[in-house]
């Protein structure tokens, strides 16, 4: 059978429909052409009319009450302060971190430590040589670029860099501080190269795992699909990173990260972090005032749930567009420990299998859940928070559960096609 066949076959599985002369055609689906601009151009002037709301607040009425924006990106600045001034471990020390953070914001903050590896260190060494109201906005503007280049990249089309920039993880992202695009760029990339440069791509893995809750998944996605070199780049990356900052910042630092790793999870488990924002199978059943002991076995049946998906999903030939959404959305439901600026994963997600349509098609409502994901950020603080219905990680397990179906759709198809080629 021949590709054009083949397509016609995915055809009969919900992908783009042919129309034999004389029939009608359908209408254009809603979720294109015009209103592809018009919907991330309506969400762009929002941001704008809240950013401006902002500015009045904290300039012209003086609010003492106003947050200080971009607030998670104060550990970042604080602990770059501390190594450049020789104290990289006193990072780790929220005593010691704490006055440097309201230093550096110009007044009192909460609960802001630093729970990263001493690599992640290595990255932000270079943003307290700035002050903290020049290198945040460079640092998160920087990555919301890397963001729109990868992106654009996995699924280039007029629109893509405008529903990017628009993508309300990016905004969550930039007004929380968070490095959620920079993680979500670098899986994003390293999925790009993995096929043609795949030593390139396992560097860049080993980036992703400055959030090694993030990353667990990767290296057993490389296993199952015999990327012996992709594998092999990521586990020197990790090492060579790590060996790189124990000389850079002491062996005290990765003892007092490894002290602090409980610390993340601690604050899920307690209640202290805002449960409605961690879409995790977790943090929805601590939210729902379950014991302790069911969320975490819970939390494990799912991370469990997710390996196997990579496993069938790397494990043997197939749409490369789907197998990376796979392994993004799959990599979201291993951690206890994650928070809705984590979800610009999404964006990522959303490009794969975007990416897969454009030669195969969209299956019948995928453009609609692929909208419904585009929004799911926001949805804890819009909606959870008011709600009290902890549905976010469903998101995830939804999403994960139609790739793979979709995956197994196409293998039949495949095998039908091979047996009828043979025979």
């Amino acid at each position: 059978m021949n590709q054009t066949t083949f397509r016609d076959s995915m055809n009969t599985v919900g992908a783009a429909h042919t129309h034999p002369p004389g029939m009608k055609r359908p209408r254009p689906h809603w979720l294109s052409g015009q209103r592809l601009w018009i919907y991330p151009l309506a969400a762009l002037v929002y941001y704008l009319g809240v950013a401006l709301a902002y500015v009045y607040h904290l300039v012209w009425l003086k609010d003492p009450q106003l947050g200080v924006l971009a607030a998670d990106c104060l550990p970042f600045w604080s602990a770059s302060h501390l190594a450049l001034q020789g104290h990289a471990v006193d990072a780790y020390n929220f005593g010691i971190l704490k006055p440097v953070e309201e230093y550096a914001a110009g007044r009192p903050v909460g609960i802001l430590p630093w729970l990263y590896p001493p690599t992640f260190l290595l990255f932000v060494y270079p943003l307290a040589l700035l002050p903290f109201t020049l290198s945040a906005p460079i640092f998160l503007f920087g990555t919301l670029a890397l963001f729109v280049k990868v992106v654009r990249t996995i699924a280039p089309h007029p629109r893509t860099a405008l529903l990017a920039l628009a993508f309300p993880g990016s905004a969550l992202a930039l007004t929380a501080g968070q490095n959620g695009l920079l993680t979500a760029s670098l899986v994003g990339l390293g999925l790009v190269l993995l096929r043609a440069r795949p030593i390139l791509a396992g560097l860049c893995f080993a980036l992703v795992a400055m959030k090694p809750q993030l990353c667990v998944l990767i290296p057993l996605a490389l296993l199952a699909s015999r990327s012996w070199r992709a594998l092999g780049a990521m586990s020197a990356g990790v090492a060579i990173s790590l060996l790189l900052s124990v000389l850079a910042f002491g062996s005290e630092t990765l003892v007092a990260f490894v002290h602090n790793m409980g610390l993340a999870n601690s604050f899920v488990e307690t209640g202290q972090a805002h449960l409605f924002r961690v879409p995790t199978v977790f943090g929805a059943l601590k939210l729902l005032h379950a014991p302790t002991a069911l969320a975490s076995t819970a939390q494990a049946v799912s991370a469990l749930c997710a390996a196997a998906a990579v496993c069938y999903a790397w494990g043997r030939p197939g749409a490369f567009g789907l197998r990376a959404a796979v392994l993004v959305c799959a990599s979201m439901l291993v951690s206890p420990y994650l928070y809705d600026y984590d979800l610009t994963w999404y964006g990522i997600l959303i490009a794969w299998v975007a990416c897969h349509a454009k030669e195969h098609g969209f299956q019948r409502g995928q453009r609609e859940w692929l909208a419904a994901l585009w929004l799911a950020p926001i949805a804890g603080l819009t909606l959870v928070s008011h709600l009290h219905v902890p549905f976010t990680p469903l998101i995830s397990i939804a999403t994960l559960w139609m790739l793979i179906a979709q995956i197994a759709r196409e293998r039949g198809v495949q095998a039908i096609s091979d047996t009828a080629a043979s025979s």
